[in-house]
């Protein structure tokens, strides 16, 4: 068992106990957490090689026996919620309901994926003339975890992994590896050895593992640049990849709604995780006859929230993840007092970690880095508009394309111009709402690919003919 200090690679059934240590910081107090041990650079061959025996007997086994394990996996997540959610807090700096609420969603998905199948598509059923699609994994898959929901994302590619009969290597952020480490360590007698691998990285382990011959997939969470990266090393065998990027994730509210009741929904969507979530709101546009009540009705939340250590009680807006994006946002908290109005927030408490207050911003410019890039933080940018056409074209005026949603009394005005913004998932009246069985599939440079119910499944594994 990994003790309060250590925490181990799961390589082909076994931890690997030697290695470097690679402090992990808590980002509430900037005290360490614990020690990630990164092993030697000849364990990914072991890796590797351990995925490919797993693979050969995995994709024999029947749908049954991938669907049992997959159930068992969530079991495991069940019974030790509370130190996964622990862990989670501590290296990731969510409060610790936000991050229960992620641990039991990673057991839901899994029973979910436990009962999805690729079934053979008849395309013919004529004697002489059967033609049909079938499906079959593709091998060695390397799944790429970012720090925003590390043990989410790397659930949320074992899971469509397992069930199609890949085995699948996992590298989780370096900043935030110790839940998803204490994981392996929880299933290591539970999956066959080498068929779900966890490897502890100090920042080293990504282009290797992505560039290697033997990996068919790759599925990448993280940020757009990192992403261009993978890709560009991807390039050089034609891996199959699926990238889930960055956002810049616009909400559009008409002067019809409750100004109170969807600021509230706007204001969990965007400050979530302290806004270090891809898909969480980056910028509001109101409509000008309801501005200023709106904005009003932001500040007081804004004001209202309880920021501090995640362990804490009643904290609702935890830090940030680590010192290089604290100092990012406080950047934009710089120009945000200089070329627009803050309503609320705009500081640093005077607390240890990597804090800073719900921030909402008005008067701004479109062309303010705050509303253009990704903040990724909790600073929310709100401006205005009075023309339809014109608060379309400013909210798809952004080479992201991840998610947006519209706002209206008026549900089937808010679908007309849903339809007509450039994003994968666009929700009317609400955001940030998933379900397990639809399709969620970015654009633009925001990536490519599908998470999510049959669709997402077949991202991991090669569609054949057989006619």
């Amino acid at each position: 068992m990994a003790d309060s200090r250590h925490f181990y690679s799961l390589v082909d059934g076994s931890l690997v106990r030697d290695g470097s240590k690679f402090k992990v910081i808590n980002p509430a107090t900037q005290g360490t957490v614990g020690a990630a041990i990164v092993p030697g650079a000849n364990v990914l061959q072991q890796a590797i090689d351990a995925a490919d025996r797993a693979f050969v007997t995995w994709r024999a086994e029947q749908w049954t026996v991938r669907s049992r394990l997959l159930l068992a996996l969530a079991d495991v997540l069940r019974k030790n919620v509370e130190e996964l959610s622990r862990l989670l807090t501590l290296e990731q700096g969510k409060p610790l309901q936000q991050a229960r609420n992620e641990t039991i969603s990673c057991a839901e998905f899994l029973e979910h994926c436990s009962g999805l199948e690729l079934h053979p598509i008849v395309l013919n059923n004529k004697p002489e003339a059967y033609a049909e699609q079938f499906f079959v994994p593709y091998g060695v898959v390397a799944g790429i975890v970012p720090w925003n929901f590390p043990l989410e994302a790397a659930i949320s590619k074992i899971g469509p992994a397992i069930i199609t009969g890949n085995s699948i290597i996992i590298k989780p952020a370096p900043t935030t590896p110790l839940a998803t480490l204490r994981f392996g360590e929880l299933i290591k007698d539970v999956v066959p050895p080498g068929l779900i691998q966890i490897i502890a990285d100090d920042g080293s382990l990504g282009p290797e593992l992505v560039s290697h011959p033997s990996v068919a997939k790759i599925s990448f969470t993280g940020s757009t640049a990192s992403g261009k990266a993978v890709m560009m090393s991807a390039a050089q065998g034609l891996k199959r990849l699926s990238l889930e990027l960055g956002g810049n994730d616009p909400a559009i509210v008409f002067d019809d709604v409750d100004p109170k009741r969807v600021a509230q929904a706007i204001f969990n969507a965007a400050f979530l995780n302290s806004g270090q979530v891809c898909t969480a709101i980056k910028r509001v546009y109101v409509h000008a006859a309801i501005a200023d009540r709106f904005c009003e009705c932001l500040a007081v939340l804004a004001r209202s929230a309880v920021v501090g250590d995640g362990l804490g009680d009643n904290v609702t807006i935890g830090p940030l993840q680590n010192r290089a994006q604290f100092d990012k946002v406080l950047q934009y908290l710089d120009e945000a007092a200089k070329v627009g109005r803050i309503l609320a927030g705009g500081k640093a408490p005077a607390l240890a970690g990597y804090f800073i207050n719900p921030t909402i911003v008005t008067d701004i410019s479109d062309e303010a880095t705050l509303v253009k890039d990704e903040q990724f933080g909790p600073i929310l940018p709100v401006l205005t508009f009075t023309d339809v056409d014109d608060v379309v074209r400013r909210a798809n005026a952004t080479p992201y394309g991840l998610t947006a949603s519209v706002w209206s009394a008026d549900r089937d005005r808010a679908a007309r111009i849903a339809r007509r913004l450039d994003f994968g998932t666009i929700w009317v009246n609400k955001h940030l709402e998933f379900n397990f069985d639809y399709p969620f599939s970015p654009c633009k440079e925001s990536g490519f690919g599908t998470e999510g119910g049959i669709e997402g499944l077949k991202e991991y594994a090669q569609p054949r003919l057989l006619s």
